[in-house]
């Protein structure tokens, strides 16, 4: 079994940005590995919505996707917002070697970065339902690493990754 690195965190947070290079990195070693971003996994399966129930089926597909594919051998890194506790909680019960890792960053500077729009849609009464927002984000208080992007630049960011990733090697 192959470990799972599961990036977390708020919309435009960086998950998607460090689970690339996470990913480019391991194909690089010559390592099998699969990258599963969370906006891509929805459009891919015809998942829609963001209802709290409509979010757990999401993630509990994920997982079974992600523990199929290591299954077969190969290390995934996942890239999904995976807003609530019982997510994580049911991560960690159900996939032996997971490593969450919050990509954290301050509502203040996501609104400034809003790379995909959504915090000013929300500002206009235009998007229910945004984590962070208008729905819950539990902290993410039993991560294995946290990584702050509204204080480290890119490549801080991604050394801390990579350093976990050394860690975990040894």
């Amino acid at each position: 079994m192959r470990p799972v690195f599961w990036l977390l965190g708020l919309s435009g947070s960086g998950k998607t940005t460090l689970g690339s290079l996470l990913y480019r990195h391991l194909r690089a070693c010559g390592q099998d590995a699969v990258f599963i971003d969370g906006d891509c996994f929805r459009r891919q399966f015809g998942f829609s919505g963001f209802s709290p129930a409509d979010r757990h089926r999401n993630i509990d597909a994920m997982r079974a996707y992600a523990l199929q594919q290591c299954a077969q051998g190969k290390t995934c890194i996942v890239a999904a917002i995976t807003p609530y506790a019982a997510m994580r909680q049911k991560n960690r019960e159900q996939i032996p070697l997971y490593r969450e890792i919050w990509v954290r960053c301050s509502l203040q500077t996501l609104m400034l970065r809003d790379t995909k729009g959504f915090y000013a849609r929300a500002a206009r009464g235009e998007m229910a339902l945004l984590s962070g927002i208008s729905d819950t984000f539990d902290d993410a208080l039993h991560a294995d690493l946290v990584i702050d992007t509204d204080h480290l630049t890119l490549m801080q960011s991604w050394a801390r990754l990579r350093d976990e990733l050394k860690a975990i090697s040894n």
